[in-house]
């Protein structure tokens, strides 16, 4: 089984779920880092806390999540990588909300569970963490 190497970034983000007919802002789209994901009902933004959010304002925000990061390319041919984050923290009732990437995958826990969720992380077998750099460069 190949080890799983997950960092933690040092940055907040926040969720804002829009309207589906919301037009993302070149502000956002400016952003260092975000994603935007459009459904047949809604559309959600995933921001840096202290990035400075353009008018107008979301329907609903979740703000407190921190990140961490599967520190690789994954090959769409792997199986089971979030499986193996995402059961031992659901073993342990941290909740988590993931993003996924071409290159890679991002499981974010609420921040009063970063040290838990670490923690948990650290203990399992064949899997390492350890801090990642800003995405505020």
């Amino acid at each position: 089984m190949s080890t799983i190497q997950l960092k933690f970034l040092p940055d907040g983000f926040s969720v804002y779920q829009y309207d589906r007919s919301f037009q993302v802002s070149s502000d956002i789209l400016n952003a260092p880092w975000y994603t935007v994901s459009k459904t047949s009902s809604e559309l959600s933004i995933i921001l840096p806390s202290e990035y400075e959010l353009p008018d107008p304002q979301p329907n609903k925000t979740e703000d407190g999540w921190r990140m961490f990061q599967v520190d690789a390319q994954m090959d769409f041919g792997l199986v089971g990588i979030l499986a193996r984050i995402v059961s031992p923290l659901k073993d342990q009732k941290v909740p988590v909300f993931v993003v996924s990437t071409f290159d890679t995958d991002y499981v974010m826990v609420k921040e009063d569970k970063l040290t838990e969720a670490i923690k948990v992380l650290n203990g399992e077998p064949n899997m390492v963490v350890k801090p990642g750099e800003s995405v505020m460069i």
